[in-house]
C-alpha cells in the first residue's frame, strides 16, 4: 500500500504533507540465528546447551508462518535542527540528544514495524504452562523477527532515499540512545498506526510488544552513514550496554541532561 502525501497538520495548525507515506507488508522475515543465541546466553560447545540449540533450529522452522511482519513509515522534511532538539514538518517535535545524532538530515523517515501478536501469546502460554525452554527461546525468536522486519523498512527508506541522491543514518528509537519513551506520542501520532494493528498504551508500551518504533535520518550521502550503532556519538558516561568505544569528540556531556531521562537502552519506564 502507498499512500504517499497525506495531509497531517504541523504545530500551527497549517497543512502538512507527507513526502511519502507507506503502509508495508512482508512475505517473511529473517531473524538473525546468532542474535538468538546471545539473547537466551548459548554458548557452542556446552554439552548442557546442545538442546537448547535443537529447539532454536525447531522454532525457527515454525514460529515464522505465525508472524504477520508490516510496518508504516512516513518522510517529512526537516523544520529546525538543533543538538538537543528537532523539528518536523510535521509538527512533531523531539528534544533530546537525538538531535546530534540525526545530523546532517534534511529530512526524517518515522516509523513502526511490528511481527503481530500470536508469537508473544505463545510464548508466555508456554512460559505459564512451566515450559520455559520452549517459552525463552519463542521470546527471543519474536524479538529477533521484529528487528528484522525493522531492517526491512529502513531498506525501504534507504531505496527511497537513494533514488534521491540521498542516504540514511542508523534508526533510533524512543527510550533509546537520547530519546525519551514519551517521545513515542508524537512520533504514533502522525502515523496511521491502526493501518498495521499496532496501538499505543498511556504508558507508552507498544502492543503488540514485538512492535518497534522510531526516527531514521535522510540527507547528504557524503555525510550520513546508514551502518553502525548510535553509541559512535554518544558520549553517555554510564552506558553499560555500550556497542561502540567511547568517542568524547562528538558530543559535550551536557548534551545528555538528566541521565535518567534519557539514559540510553534503558528508557525511563
Amino acid at each position: 500500500m502507498d499512500a504517499s502525501n497525506r495531509t497531517t497538520k504541523d504545530a500551527n495548525g497549517t497543512p502538512s504533507e507527507a513526502l511519502a507515506l507507506r503502509v508495508l507488508r512482508f512475505d517473511e522475515v529473517h531473524p538473525d540465528r546468532e542474535q538468538i543465541h546471545r539473547l537466551i546466553h548459548l554458548k557452542p560447545g556446552r554439552g548442557n546447551h546442545q538442546r537448547w540449540f535443537d529447539v532454536v533450529d525447531e522454532l525457527l522452522r515454525g514460529l515464522p508462518r505465525l508472524m504477520r511482519p508490516r510496518g508504516v513509515y512516513r518522510i517529512d522534511e526537516v523544520r529546525s535542527l538543533e543538538s538537543r532538539r528537532i523539528v518536523l514538518a510535521s509538527g512533531a517535535v523531539y528534544p533530546g540528544a537525538v538531535g546530534a545524532f540525526l545530523a546532517h538530515s534534511t529530512l526524517v523517515a518515522t516509523f513502526i514495524v511490528t511481527i503481530g501478536s500470536a508469537v508473544e501469546r505463545l510464548s508466555r502460554g508456554w512460559l505459564r504452562a512451566g515450559r520455559v525452554m520452549q517459552g525463552t527461546i519463542a521470546d527471543a525468536i519474536a524479538s529477533g523477527a521484529a528487528e528484522a522486519a525493522g531492517e526491512r523498512l529502513k531498506d525501504e527508506v534507504r531505496v527511497w532515499a537513494q533514488a534521491r541522491g540521498l542516504d540514511i543514518t542508523p534508526p533510533y528509537s524512543p527510550g533509546y540512545c537520547g530519546i525519551n519513551v514519551r517521545q513515542q506520542v508524537p512520533l504514533f501520532a502522525t502515523l496511521p498506526a491502526a493501518a498495521i494493528n499496532v496501538r499505543l498504551t498511556p504508558s507508552c508500551l507498544m502492543v503488540p510488544v514485538k512492535s518497534i518504533s522510531g526516527l531514521i535520518g535522510i540527507g547528504p550521502a557524503d555525510k550520513v552513514y546508514p551502518h553502525g550503532y548510535p553509541c559512535e556519538a554518544c558520549t553517555h558516561p554510564n552506558c553499560m550496554q555500550r556497542r561502540a568505544p567511547l568517542d568524547t569528540t562528538r558530543l559535550s556531556p551536557q548534551d545528555w541532561g538528566d541521565a535518567d531521562e534519557v539514559c540510553p537502552f534503558g528508557g525511563d519506564e
